[in-house]
């Protein structure tokens, strides 16, 4: 029975996420869900409340997705190379990659509106810069990535975070 509740919520979960990539935050409508989850207004209100609390939980559940699978590198059986390479493949090849980026512009420019959105969308930069720290900083003490100057480590990071939040764009766009 829990299995069947936990599915749902997903599956709801999931509708969320494409009707604000869809529509925009603002113009999802538990009306939408509904009709893209196939489930009626009344479970989904019964699960999650109102549109504002099920939104939410739409986000964390897509910040929750991309933090579970960066945190299945594990540092300890990949290489640092490996890592990083593992982090460009699991943004690159995100099932629905343009929804995906539609939903990340979307989250990103919310903030300014909803600044209780403020801390989903700081927690995968905070996730997406540790990951990608703690690869490089293990790649340079290890001398398996060419990084002579530490205070590099900084320079690089901000590099790969751009590159994730450039091929996201472009792949929205």
């Amino acid at each position: 029975m829990a299995r069947n509740k936990d599915e749902k919520k997903r599956r709801i979960l999931t509708a969320t996420l494409e009707c604000i990539s869809r529509h925009g935050y603002e113009a999802t409508r538990l009306r939408d869900v509904s009709e893209a989850s196939g489930a009626s207004i009344g479970v989904i209100q019964h699960y999650f409340g109102t549109r504002e609390q099920l939104l939410g939980e739409a986000l964390a559940y897509a910040s929750g997705q991309l933090m579970e699978h960066f945190t299945s590198l594990e540092e300890g059986q990949l290489t640092p190379w490996e890592q990083l390479r593992g982090m460009i493949s699991v943004v690159c090849g995100m099932p629905d990659l343009q929804g995906r980026g539609l939903l990340w512009l979307e989250m990103s420019s919310l903030v300014r509106r909803h600044p209780e959105l403020r801390e989903r969308l700081d927690s995968v930069y905070f996730l997406w810069d540790a990951k990608v720290r703690a690869a490089l900083h293990r790649g340079a003490a290890d001398g398996s990535l060419d990084i002579e100057d530490p205070e590099a480590v900084d320079d690089l990071v901000a590099v790969f975070l751009a590159f994730f939040d450039g091929y996201e764009y472009e792949i929205a766009s």
